[in-house]
């Protein structure tokens, strides 16, 4: 897909992140403790050098159509507010699962809701995908309560689901498909 790919919504841009933007990156996981503790690559010390491989692997992702990781900018003030992400393509089954975080700021202000609709919007009706998941760890209640609000329907308890600080973890597997026509 284009790396100019963009998408707009009322309040954010959705974009591919550049070089230019590892300084905010760094920064935003910095200053997120609340990132830490579910998302095993950030860490308080995370240096822009590591900005800058995550932007490099991102764009990586996104030329060879393996990921779709869009940073959330928000429109008037142009500062970075976090990712989603449509990730673990399965072309065999024409699904993909979905992934977010926001900086700690910027959380319960409605810009994931708002992201993630956008990116909905876009699986199914650019993608053509039948079938998204969302896979949470069980004692991460805000990302089940902004599954639910995206309208995903809870399926189960997987063991083994995901892997965090390279020991496998359960998770609460959720799936959106497509609105029938």
């Amino acid at each position: 897909m284009n790396t100019h790919y963009t998408i707009y919504t009322k309040r954010l841009c959705l974009r591919l992140l550049d070089l230019n933007d590892a300084e905010q990156l760094a920064i935003a996981i910095q200053e997120s403790p609340s990132l830490h503790q579910w998302i095993d690559w950030c860490h308080k010390d995370f240096t822009q050098h590591e900005a800058m491989e995550f932007i490099g692997a991102t764009r990586v992702n996104w030329v060879k159509a393996m990921a779709f990781g869009f940073a959330l900018f928000d429109r008037k003030t142009e500062q970075f507010l976090g990712m989603v992400a449509l990730n673990e393509f399965y072309h065999t089954f024409n699904m993909g699962s979905l992934g977010y975080w926001l900086r700690d700021d910027a959380q319960k202000q409605g810009y994931a809701l708002e992201a993630l609709d956008a990116l909905v919007e876009f699986s199914f009706a650019n993608l053509l995908l039948t079938r998204l998941e969302i896979v949470c760890d069980p004692d991460n209640t805000a990302s089940h309560r902004l599954a639910e609000r995206i309208g995903a329907t809870y399926e189960c308890l997987a063991q083994n689901r995901f892997v965090f600080d390279g020991k496998p973890k359960a998770g609460l597997v959720y799936s959106l498909i497509p609105p029938t026509r």
